[in-house]
C-alpha cells in the first residue's frame, strides 16, 4: 500500500496557491473561492515521510503541457488578458453589445462571418461554455440531453478528425455558434488551445469518458467512473492539495459560499475534473497531474474519490447543503 501512495504522490505537480489576486467572474464555476490565507498543511508523520520519499523517485515523462491550453479554453481572457481588458457584453441586456474590450471594443468576438456575435445566450464566448466541460458541445454534459444550455454548439470536438493546424483554423476561423478568436489570441495561444484539444481527443492527456459518465436522472447527469482508490487519493490531498485547500478541504469557500471543496466535488464532478487536469485560469494553479494520459485520469479519479468522503471532507462553514446518502454522484466511493 505504501509503494502505492507513493506511486500516486509523484503523479501530482507541487504547484504555489492561487493568487489572491482578482479572477474574472466564471459562470456555473467553481473558480471565485472566498480564500483565506493559505497555511502549513498540518501532515501527519507517515504522510510527511511519503511526500519526502516520493521526491527522490523520479516521475514517469510529462505528457504534453495541457495546462495553458485548458485554462485558454477555460476562459482566455483571465488565462492570458487581452489587450484594452475584455468584459463580455451583459447576456441580460438582449440585442446589446455593452461589454468591454476585443476587437469592436465593446466586449463582442466577430463570427464567422465577421459580424460582432452577441453574447444573448450567456456563453461570454468560453470555448468550455460552447463545448461544455467535456468538449462534447451538444452531445455531452451541456447538450439538450442532459443540461440543456442554450449556447452549447452542435460540434463534438472529441469526434473532429484532424490534427493540430486543423483545430488552429477552426478557431481562427470561427463557425456555426464559434466566434473567431484570431482577434483576442495570438498564434502560439491558439495553437496551445489546438494541442489541449487534440491530446484529449487522442487521450494523452486526460479524456472525459474516463472520468465521469453521462447519465439522466442523476443529479446534474452523471456519474463517477469506477477504479479510483480513495485512499492513494486521500494521501495526495494532504501532500499536494492542503496547502491551499485545507486538511479537510475548508479553507477557501465557492459559488458565494455555497460549497466546500468537497461538495463542490461530490456535486460538480463533471467540472472539477478539469481544473485537477489543468488548473484555475489566470491564478497560480496550474495542472496539478502529470505523467501519460493514463497517469493522469488515474490521480484525478483518485483525488475524486477521495473527495466523496463527507466526514474527511465535510461543509466547514459552506451555505450549502451536502448530498444524500443515496446520491448517485460519487457511487461506491461516496462516505
Amino acid at each position: 500500500m505504501r509503494s502505492n501512495i507513493l506511486i500516486a504522490a509523484t503523479a501530482l505537480q507541487l504547484t504555489a496557491c492561487p493568487s489572491a489576486g482578482p479572477v474574472a467572474p466564471v459562470a456555473d464555476s467553481s473558480a471565485t473561492p472566498e480564500a483565506t490565507a493559505p497555511a502549513a498543511p498540518s501532515l501527519s508523520a507517515d504522510v510527511a515521510a511519503s511526500a519526502t520519499a516520493s521526491a527522490k523517485i523520479e516521475p514517469p515523462p510529462p505528457g504534453p503541457d495541457s495546462g495553458h491550453g485548458g485554462r485558454l479554453f477555460d476562459q482566455f481572457y483571465a488565462e492570458q488578458g487581452v489587450k484594452g481588458g475584455f468584459k463580455p457584453d451583459d447576456a441580460k441586456t438582449k440585442g446589446k453589445a455593452d461589454g468591454t474590450g476585443g476587437p469592436s471594443n465593446n466586449g463582442t468576438l466577430p463570427s464567422t462571418g465577421g459580424a460582432p456575435m452577441l453574447n444573448d445566450a450567456g456563453h461570454d464566448y468560453r470555448l468550455k461554455s460552447l463545448f461544455g466541460w467535456d468538449l462534447k458541445g451538444r452531445d455531452g454534459i451541456y447538450g439538450p440531453g442532459y443540461m440543456n444550455k442554450a449556447y452549447a454548439v452542435n460540434k463534438n470536438l472529441l469526434l473532429q478528425k484532424g490534427a493540430v493546424p486543423d483545430f488552429v483554423a477552426l478557431l481562427k476561423k470561427g463557425d456555426l455558434g464559434v466566434p473567431s478568436y484570431a482577434s483576442v489570441l495570438d498564434e502560439s495561444a491558439i495553437t496551445a488551445v489546438a494541442e489541449f484539444v487534440v491530446a484529449t481527443r487522442d487521450r494523452q492527456l486526460p479524456h472525459p469518458d474516463d472520468i465521469f459518465e453521462l447519465k439522466k436522472g442523476s443529479p446534474n447527469n452523471y456519474v463517477l467512473k469506477p477504479g479510483g482508490d480513495a485512499t492513494r487519493g486521500k494521501a495526495a490531498f494532504a501532500i499536494k492539495c492542503s496547502a491551499c485547500h485545507g486538511d479537510d478541504g475548508t479553507r477557501e469557500l465557492f459559488d458565494d459560499g455555497e460549497f466546500s471543496l468537497g461538495s463542490h466535488a461530490r456535486q460538480k464532478a463533471y467540472e472539477d475534473w478539469f481544473k485537477i487536469a489543468n488548473g484555475q485560469p489566470g491564478t497560480a494553479m496550474l495542472s496539478q497531474v502529470s505523467g501519460s494520459g493514463k497517469e493522469r485520469t488515474q490521480a484525478i479519479l483518485d483525488l475524486l474519490a477521495a473527495l466523496c468522503d463527507r466526514t474527511a471532507f465535510g461543509l466547514g462553514k459552506a451555505k450549502g447543503k451536502d448530498v444524500s446518502d443515496r446520491d448517485p454522484r460519487c457511487g461506491a466511493y461516496l462516505k
